[in-house]
Order: structure tokens, then C-alpha cells, then sequence
């Protein structure tokens, strides 16, 4: 008895609490595509509303530490209403659990059934744990309350609003809507800015004119031609150089996300009949770009509170390197060549060629390496395919139908490809920051990737549903 104790994995020990852990059931039945559209349109919506419910309670909310356009586009958050804390308890939920079964810390068959339900139950606990920890923080450091007794009750809020978008996500995943939840909300925040940065009649407090592009060149020209320089390329507020940038660069992306590279495949059983597999140049998908928004605002995040805690007036001449920051205005903007002012997203109003060549490099490297690592982890290497290709019984003309010899034939395609979109990820990327594109570089590619891994799944359902006997040759032959 005491030997089986001692082989329980942490997920089974944990597993009556998990049972606990509120979830949303599959349908019954597959839905039909119009019904599935509009579940999510519905979770847009309530997204929407609790991004602009304001936090009952708290008379000002300040954006928190550490806040870029970066953070609030990954997490989807808009400071001082429900969608405070956004997703990001659920992002860095889904980060820390990849890594730990990632690294086999925590045991966990993939493959299981059960496994499956007990993961994503962990999932959810360990974000509401996250929401907790984080809404302690933005109650503490944040707000300003009412009256001390509001505490408890906006902690209450943040997480509940935390399991909404929990439970939205789940909804979505479950099969009642299209995709993801996460995407969904991402797309949905980066929409919203680049509405917001190109129409919004909110005056800005540093230049008097409008935050909306659009409208600020109307007012701009009102006021005198003088102040139409403000916004062709400015600091600290959405440009003219920015909105041109942002439909260029979103026509260069659509454009490499539809090329492709053919790999000609032929049925085993019938050698005649030709095929061919498509791998796109673009071969990385979101979540590497993801991970790279990430790790440049977790360093970003680090480096800020090193600043804060230990060299607030850059007086310790070897912290100054790592982080120095001036106050200008009420901004504070990291000092010339100090590894800070490399990753400051939208560049500082000091730009060098140092600055220019350090930010893309760093978001090429970021992008490439994370390229390969999720080629390797999602079933995407040269061997996955291959092992695909001979499980849907084809084959390479010329080549034995062989796991080992189509993965040595496919590696010098997908290692090119995976290298290519890394660096091609992080060129747009860094090259939109320095543009000042609506959304950021990062943004933009999320948002045309999205949008298109939308399109490509609404007009598979479509299919699906129109042809049924198809999906079923297809599930068969996968």
C-alpha cells in the first residue's frame, strides 16, 4: 500500500480538488457553424462590456508596473475596469504548466482522456491563483479606493471577472465557438486599439490634439499647419507614419502568411495520383511570437524593478548599464544604451543606430529561437511530418515510404523554413515598433495571423458542414 502511495503523481493527488474546479461541458451534439459564430460573437461581447465596466470601488486606477503597449496587447487587459487583469493569468497559467510537463516535472499523459480533464482543471486553479496574487498587488499598488473596505470586494471582482474569461475560454475551446478563447481576446485588444489609435476624439494632455490619428489631422490643420508635425512622427502618441506603416506592413505579412513551399506526394497504393504538401514560409505559428512578447516584457518587467528598488537616482554606476532611467515630464525614459533602453517598445525619443540594430536583433534572435523550440514541442519537426505523410499513406516519387528516409528528405525544408519565419517574425516585429505601427510590430503580425487562422477554420467548418461524409475520409485517414 505504502508503494502505490508513493507512485501517485501530484495531479492524482490533487485530483478531488480539481473536481471542484468549474468547467464548461461539450455539447451534446456538433454544432452548426452559423450557431458556433454566434456563441462567439457573444463572448466577444461580454468581453467587450467588462473591458469598459469600470472596478466598483476604486476612484483612479493607474496602469500596472511595468505597463508597455506590449503587455496590454498580450494580456488584453484595459486598466481600472473588469478586464484588469485580462488573460494574463491564464497566459502565464498555460506558460508555467507547458514548461513543468515540458520538462517532465509534472507527470502528465498527454494521450489520456482523463489526464486531459485533470490538466485543464489545473490550468484553470492555477490561474485563479495567479488572478489572486495579482489583484492583492493592483489593490495595493494600483488603486485608489474609495474607503480600505472596498479591498476585499474589488479583490472579489477581479477574480470573478478572472472566471468569466476563464469559463469564455473554456466555452470556446469546448467546441461552441470557433478557435481559441486566448486569440480571440488577443484579436479583440488589438482591434480595439488600432480603432481607438485611429479615431479616438480623446484629447491628448501633451499635445492638445486628439489621440485618433484621423481626427488629429483635422484638428491639427484648424489649429496651424505648425502642429501637423506633431503627428507625422511623434513620441508617445499614434502618427501619420505609424497609420501608413501599419496598412503597409499588414499587406507585407498577408502576403509571405500565402506563400508556400509544395513538397510533391504521391498515394502509396496508386502511384499515379499526385499530391502535394504545402508548407507555408511562414511556418512558425502565434504562440512563438507569443512567447517572444513575453520574454521581452518579463525582462523588461525585471529590469524596471532592479531600477525601483536598488538604483532609483543611478547612482551605482554598474547598475546603470542594465537599467538607468530620466523623468521627463511625468514619463519615465530609459537612459541611452543601458540594456533597458535595447528593449523599450515604442523606441524612446532619443533613437540612435545603436538602438535601431540592438532592437532587431534582439527580436530576431527571440523569434528564431522560440521558432525552433515550438517546431520541436507542437509536432511540427521534419520527423512529425513525416510520420503524418506515411500514417495518410503517402509518399515522396523516389522515395521509400519510410519515416526515417521522408524526415531526412523533409529536414533541410522545415529547418530553412523555421529559421526563415523567425526572422522574419522578428524583422516586422522590431521594424513596426520603429515605425510606430498601430498595435506594435508584435500586434500586427498577431493580428493578421489570427484573423487568418480564423478565415482558414470558419471556411473548413463551412466545408465540413456542407460535405459531412468528407470530414469523416478525413478523420480516417488522420
Amino acid at each position: 500500500m505504502k508503494f502505490r502511495m508513493s507512485q501517485r503523481r501530484f495531479i492524482e493527488l490533487i485530483d478531488p480538488i480539481l473536481k471542484y474546479v468549474p468547467t464548461v461541458p461539450r455539447p451534446l451534439t456538433p454544432l452548426s457553424l452559423s450557431s458556433r459564430l454566434m456563441w462567439t460573437f457573444l463572448a466577444i461581447t461580454v468581453y467587450l462590456l467588462m473591458s469598459i465596466t469600470p472596478l466598483y470601488g476604486v476612484t483612479r486606477a493607474t496602469s500596472p508596473y511595468g505597463f508597455t503597449q506590449l503587455t496590454a496587447i498580450i494580456f488584453a487587459y484595459t486598466t481600472g475596469t473588469l478586464a484588469h487583469l485580462g488573460i494574463g493569468p491564464l497566459v502565464i497559467s498555460g506558460i508555467i504548466l507547458e514548461i513543468l510537463v515540458f520538462s517532465k516535472i509534472l507527470n502528465i499523459d498527454v494521450n489520456d482522456p482523463m489526464d486531459q480533464a485533470r490538466f485543464n482543471a489545473l490550468y484553470k486553479l492555477l490561474a485563479l491563483a495567479i488572478a489572486f496574487f495579482e489583484a492583492v498587488i493592483a489593490v495595493t499598488t494600483q488603486f485608489t479606493l474609495a474607503s480600505p473596505i472596498y479591498a476585499p470586494f474589488v479583490i472579489l471582482q477581479l477574480l470573478i471577472a478572472t472566471l468569466i474569461i476563464i469559463l469564455l475560454d473554456d466555452l470556446i475551446s469546448k467546441g461552441w465557438g470557433l478557435g481559441s478563447g486566448i486569440s480571440l481576446f488577443i484579436l479583440v485588444s488589438i482591434v480595439k486599439t488600432i480603432f481607438w489609435w485611429t479615431f479616438s476624439p480623446v484629447i491628448n494632455e501633451f499635445d492638445k490634439l486628439p489621440v485618433g490619428v484621423i481626427p488629429a489631422i483635422f484638428a491639427a490643420i484648424s489649429q496651424g499647419f505648425d502642429k501637423l508635425s506633431v503627428i507625422i512622427y511623434g513620441f508617445g502618441r499614434p502618427t501619420i507614419v505609424g497609420f501608413i506603416a501599419t496598412i503597409i506592413l499588414a499587406g507585407l505579412i498577408l502576403y509571405i502568411e500565402m506563400l508556400r513551399v509544395s513538397i510533391p506526394l504521391s498515394i502509396t497504393q496508386f502511384r499515379g495520383i499526385k499530391y502535394s504538401l504545402p508548407l507555408r514560409v511562414m511556418y512558425v505559428s502565434v504562440l512563438p511570437i507569443i512567447f517572444t512578447a513575453f520574454t521581452i516584457v518579463l525582462i523588461d518587467y525585471i529590469l524596471r524593478g532592479i531600477w525601483f528598488t536598488f538604483n532609483p537616482y543611478n547612482e551605482n554606476p554598474w547598475l546603470n548599464w542594465l537599467v538607468c532611467m530620466e523623468r521627463i515630464g511625468g514619463t519615465f525614459i530609459p537612459c541611452e544604451n543601458s540594456v533597458l533602453y535595447f528593449l523599450t517598445t515604442p523606441p524612446p525619443p532619443n533613437i540612435t543606430p545603436q538602438y535601431v540594430i540592438v532592437h532587431i536583433l534582439i527580436y530576431v534572435v527571440l523569434c528564431t529561437i522560440f521558432a525552433y523550440l515550438w517546431v520541436n514541442i507542437a509536432g511540427m519537426s521534419a520527423e512529425d511530418q513525416a510520420r503524418y505523410i506515411v500514417q495518410a499513406r503517402l509518399s515522396i516519387p523516389g522515395f521509400r515510404p519510410s519515416v526515417k528516409i521522408i524526415a531526412k528528405y523533409l529536414e533541410k525544408y522545415i529547418n530553412a523554413l523555421t529559421l526563415t519565419s523567425g526572422v522574419l517574425a522578428g524583422l516586422i516585429a522590431a521594424i513596426g515598433d520603429l515605425l510606430g505601427v498601430f498595435g506594435g510590430g508584435i500586434g500586427l503580425i498577431l493580428l493578421v495571423e489570427i484573423i487568418l487562422q480564423y478565415y482558414a477554420l470558419a471556411v473548413h467548418e463551412q466545408l465540413f458542414e456542407i460535405y459531412p461524409g468528407l470530414k469523416r475520409i478525413i478523420e480516417g485517414i488522420t
